[in-house]
């Protein structure tokens, strides 16, 4: 069963922002690459962040950017306070309450995979984005193995499962389908970080909604065997892919 992403996160959204309080630093390096593959220009003031959940992007943009989230989960999207952003609104990735080229930009991390009709949203937020306005998403590819964690490993230890609808060669022509230009892609292999292991275990077990409750070493196991991970002296470090794409409107 697919299930939509507002079912999920007005489920499980408290989790997602609990566990992204208490390691927030733990993903910086993807909030980082979504930020360089939007390459804002100074003039590009306006930005949406879809979806936002609780609100992790702000951290990561300049301080003169006016920032708006939009969520579809309710729920997610009121975990967070959201302190130094133009607007929260709770809407669907494909159905926005924002006239024509509101936008300068439209950002997007790890939401994609939720959705059933990548196209529809393209269109949207090329709508909403104004001439030249930038597109900037970053998402799990399809056989990787991001995707096969996900699939795997949360759909195991998850009661809601997991099933995602994942990049695949063909999104940068659906891009252009819905009036993008200039698309590039780049897929990019870096780690979420951790003091050690368990803190590492822990925030899986909470950002990922895990309420079947894997013992450490089934949680390990499976880690092991799609994303991996390792250690060092700086902590423990969870192997991780997503597919960034920028596109112009």
């Amino acid at each position: 069963m697919f299930r939509t992403y507002q079912e999920i996160y007005n489920t499980r959204g408290g989790l997602y922002h609990r566990a992204m309080e208490e390691c927030p630093a733990a993903r910086a390096r993807e909030f980082e690459l979504l930020v360089a593959t939007a390459n804002l220009r100074r003039d590009q003031v306006r930005i949406l962040d879809i979806p936002s959940g609780g609100g992790y992007l702000r951290t990561y943009l300049p301080n003169h950017v006016r920032l708006v989230s939009a969520d579809p989960a309710d729920r997610f999207l009121h975990a967070g306070n959201h302190p130094h952003e133009d607007g929260i609104v709770c809407a669907q990735h494909d159905d926005l309450p924002f006239g024509d080229g509101t936008f300068d930009a439209v950002l997007s991390l790890a939401g994609m995979h939720h959705l059933d009709d990548h196209a529809a949203v393209f269109r949207e937020w090329h709508r909403i984005l104004k001439p030249g306005g930038t597109l900037a998403v970053g998402d799990a590819v399809k056989g990787s193995p991001t995707s096969r964690y996900l699939d795997g490993v949360v759909h195991q230890f998850n009661t809601m499962g997991h099933h995602g609808n994942y990049f695949d060669e063909d999104v940068c022509n659906h891009l252009r389908g819905c009036g993008f230009s200039a698309v590039t892609r780049q897929e990019h292999t870096y780690t979420w970080d951790f003091a050690d292991t368990a803190e590492m275990l822990q925030f899986c077990r909470t950002l990922f909604g895990l309420d079947r409750n894997p013992s450490d070493a089934d949680l390990l196991a499976g880690i092991s065997d799609t994303v991996g991970y390792h250690t060092d002296d700086r902590g423990a470090h969870l192997n991780w892919s997503l597919m960034f794409i920028r596109a112009t409107a």
